[in-house]
């Protein structure tokens, strides 16, 4: 769900990017267009400027007697002066929101590599994650113990043939030798978020102490784990969460024996810490 959260936030900073970069080329095109009009009013300032020394030094009696005219071209020059003057101003103010527009550009540019590049960091933890309990739970490989990535984190799936005899949470020798392993790996990794999510079958467990039902058989089974993996004074007990799961998140049927096999499990899944890509993000829509 973060990922997808993430993925969709740099797709939105992506369309940003994109409008922007629209946004700039269009101003682009209105400063060449200004530009033009500016040369073209120049030319044609100069042009009357020089038609208005020329009456001035050469036709004086001309402009004597058709003062009305002159006084008429001269307001025509003052008009285009003052036109002049105001394509200036625009222009002006067109270039400085490019500029201020460019850097804004820049800047989410920057962003944007640098999120991807966080991102890729993330992805590189969780894959370098994945390999170090493949490699530690080599042994296990095969024995109700599978580890691999979904939606940018690492799940450790364990059989409770591997972990619990049933209707038991007391953690079973084997299945003890695998979490001692794997919280060696946790302990390198002091920063990795874990969630140990104790999962059950869909058949009533009446229990005769405070361990009723399936909702509190999944949360002892978890737990028990957890006590497992902090026996490790490496690892950081702040970041390691136990949760009950019961009956109710299941990855099979539980019409049959194999179904239900597949339901009784314990999940352990890893996060990379994700503050810094967090604070990114805000940062961004800020």
């Amino acid at each position: 769900q973060s990922n997808e959260t993430l993925s969709a936030d740099l797709k939105a900073a992506e369309t940003r990017l994109k409008k922007l970069n629209q946004e700039l080329s269009d101003l682009q095109k209105e400063h060449t267009a200004t530009s033009s009009a500016l040369t073209s009013l120049e030319t044609k300032y100069n042009a009357l400027n020089k038609s208005y020394e020329y009456l001035l030094e050469n036709n004086n009696a001309l402009l004597a007697s058709n003062q009305k005219e002159n006084q008429q071209l001269v307001e025509k020059l003052n008009t285009l002066q003052r036109q002049l003057g105001s394509k200036e101003d625009s222009l002006r103010t067109e270039q400085n929101r490019l500029e201020y527009l460019s850097k804004q550009l820049q800047e989410r540019e920057a962003r944007v590599y640098e999120l991807e590049s966080l991102m890729a960091r993330q992805d590189s933890t969780v894959q370098m994650v994945r390999k170090r309990l493949k490699d530690a739970l080599l042994n296990f490989d095969g024995k109700g113990l599978t580890v691999e990535i979904r939606n940018g984190k690492v799940y450790v799936s364990l059989e409770n043939s591997l972990l619990f005899p049933s209707a038991s949470w007391t953690v079973q020798n084997e299945g003890e030798k695998a979490l001692t392993e794997l919280a060696k790996v946790l302990a390198e990794n002091p920063d990795l978020s874990v969630m140990v999510e104790g999962h059950t079958d869909a058949d009533a467990y009446n229990g005769r102490t405070a361990v009723k039902d399936n909702w509190d058989l999944s949360v002892m089974r978890a737990t028990s784990i957890v006590k497992i993996l902090t026996a490790n004074a490496g690892v950081n007990k702040a970041n390691i969460t136990a949760a009950g799961r019961s009956e109710y998140a299941p990855i099979a049927s539980n019409d049959n024996a194999e179904g239900k096999a597949k339901n009784r499990r314990t999940e352990i899944i890893i996060t990379p810490d994700l503050s810094e890509l967090s604070s990114l993000l805000e940062e961004t829509k800020d």
